[in-house]
């Protein structure tokens, strides 16, 4: 058995190969409530033989030591050069249309191709699945834990051989803060259904219930700190239209509540029948939305997510959307139901993905893509001197060298997200994906194409979910752990942007000068993280 340590920031795939002369040490750099991660890539494993492993310190075993072994999944075609896969040659989603998709430079690799993602919990011991093994150790660093440099040793066991190799880790005086509504505003959107679905567990029911809240602080821990309801779960199409399910509401807001998530953005109350349609139809009852009839629905939707927000005090927690990436051919529309929802929310902020920056006046909180942020970057600040908030997101766009946390992605991309949110001092961070798995998410990662449609356009692997479903609870992701390593830098970087900002700024273009120009050399990386964490 050969084995050797990887920085947990280098991608990993199943024919990984462990070095002629094999890194037994590694130092790491880490803020206290921060944790420290590092990877063992081991080769030659014997199968059948179980292995084991375990974490000293001083000579004593440390408790609170995470282990996982890394789960392999496959990208079946790769994330195209603009953006979805490179299977098709030409976009025909706007404001695509017609763009060539070309072959993407960009990528690990060539698909297809398998590559480490899952994080599975090891306790005590693990069997292989393959020659080729990696592993995860995660060290949780406490908020008071004193600054300084403490030495690991990590035994791997496999039968008769164990093996031993060093982490230090230098513990910095910097504290990460808890995520809460002071911290970055962070939105993963996530499925209800399909969290019964593939737990095998009847929806709404009390073991549903307690799932759903290990969900909630899988999140917590990933620093998202808001959570999207939607409609089709909250209501219920009657002849007189739309009945909220007031407690199952309440239910799921505690739930979350207790989980330490603070905003709940409402869901949609429009949507379009065709992406490119130049108008609305309202949600549930799917009427024309600027007719009486669509009126009716939206008012009715809104004057009961309003009652509940009065009695239960959520008026500074709640964050409404009105419909999905309005496009310049469904503006005028798109204007006229942000008036109505001003009227039947009133106080009560608007956000929505926005593609147009001309839709000035309809919304509080903006939410480009990054790659349209920097294009039309002028317009988005000058929103922002006239008090509203500018977010973004990413998500089956962009694809090429721009920064999003796709599976054929360097896993510094999704740490680098929250350094370029801190570059441009962006308010907040979406993606839409949390949790929509295929049926076989160990197999597939990117739906299948219709048979009735062989050109469509696929998401790229990755793009429904970083997060995956195990069989005691959710198990998280090697994109998901980056990216919230990246949000953890985000506050350390604001605080000394507030405290010493040519300073700051110095240290971010170490990283990263915008979403496309970055650095891809984890030790470059590495090395301004340590820069951070000592300016500190």
């Amino acid at each position: 058995m050969r084995i050797e340590l990887r920085d947990s920031l280098e991608n990993l795939i199943p024919d990984s190969v462990v070095a002629a002369r094999p890194c037994q040490r590694l130092a790491l750099d880490v803020a206290r409530q921060g944790t420290a991660a590092v990877h063992i890539l081991l080769n030659d494993v014997p199968m059948g033989v179980p292995i084991k492993v375990a974490v000293r310190e001083k000579g004593q075993v440390v408790g609170e030591a995470q282990w996982f072994h890394l789960l392999d999944v496959p990208v079946e075609e790769n994330t195209g050069l603009v953006g979805f896969t490179t299977g098709r040659k030409k976009l025909n989603v706007a404001p695509y249309e017609g763009v060539l998709n070309a072959p993407n430079p960009h990528v690990i690799r060539e698909a297809p191709f398998r590559t480490f993602d899952i994080l599975q919990p090891v306790k005590g011991s693990l069997r292989p699945e393959a020659t080729t093994t990696a592993l995860r150790l995660q060290l949780p660093i406490a908020a008071n834990a004193h600054p300084g440099v403490r030495e690991f040793k990590l035994e791997v066991s496999s039968g008769p051989v164990t093996k031993e190799l060093s982490l230090q880790v230098r513990v910095h005086s910097p504290v990460i803060p808890s995520a809460d509504q002071n911290t970055l505003a962070y939105t993963n959107w996530f499925g209800f259904t399909h969290i019964a679905k593939h737990h095998g567990l009847k929806l709404w029911s009390e073991p549903y219930w307690r799932m759903l809240r290990k969900y909630a602080d899988l999140m917590k821990r990933g620093r998202q700190n808001c959570v999207l309801v939607y409609n089709t779960d909250l209501f219920r199409m009657t002849a007189r239209g739309p009945v909220l399910d007031r407690q199952r509401l309440r239910r799921i807001v505690k739930i979350f509540t207790d989980a330490g998530i603070y905003y709940i953005e409402g869901s949609w109350v429009a949507g379009r029948k065709e992406w490119t349609a130049p108008t609305f139809e309202a949600a549930l009852s799917k009427k024309p939305a600027t007719t009486p009839e669509g009126y009716a629905t939206i008012e009715a939707i809104c004057r009961q997510l309003m009652e509940e927000i009065e009695i239960n005090g959520w008026r500074d927690r709640w964050l409404q959307h009105v419909a999905d990436e309005p496009l310049p051919s469904c503006a005028a529309e798109y204007r006229i139901l942000c008036g109505i929802v001003r009227k039947l929310m009133p106080g009560i902020p608007i956000m929505d993905a926005i593609q147009d920056p001309t839709l000035v006046g309809s919304v509080d909180m903006w939410c480009p893509q990054v790659q349209e942020y920097e294009r039309d970057r002028k317009e988005y600040e000058t929103a922002r001197t006239q008090g509203d908030q500018v977010w973004c997101y990413t998500c089956c766009f962009p694809g090429g060298p721009w920064l999003n946390r796709l599976l054929d992605q360097e896993l510094l991309r999704p740490v680098l997200i929250g350094w370029g949110v801190a570059l441009y001092k962006l308010d907040g961070y979406l993606h839409w994906g949390l949790n929509w798995w295929q049926d076989d998410f160990r197999n597939v990662t990117s739906p299948p194409r219709p048979k009735d449609k062989p050109d469509a356009n696929l998401l790229p692997a990755g793009d429904t979910h970083v997060v995956y479903p195990g069989a005691e609870g959710p198990l998280s992701s090697l994109r998901f752990e980056a990216h919230r390593e990246g949000f953890e830098d985000h506050e350390l970087l604001r605080r000394l942007q507030k405290k010493n900002p040519h300073a700051a700024a110095a240290i971010i273009r170490k990283a990263i000068r915008g979403f496309s120009d970055y650095t891809k050399d984890i030790r470059k990386f590495r090395a301004a993280r340590k820069a951070l964490l000592e300016a500190l």
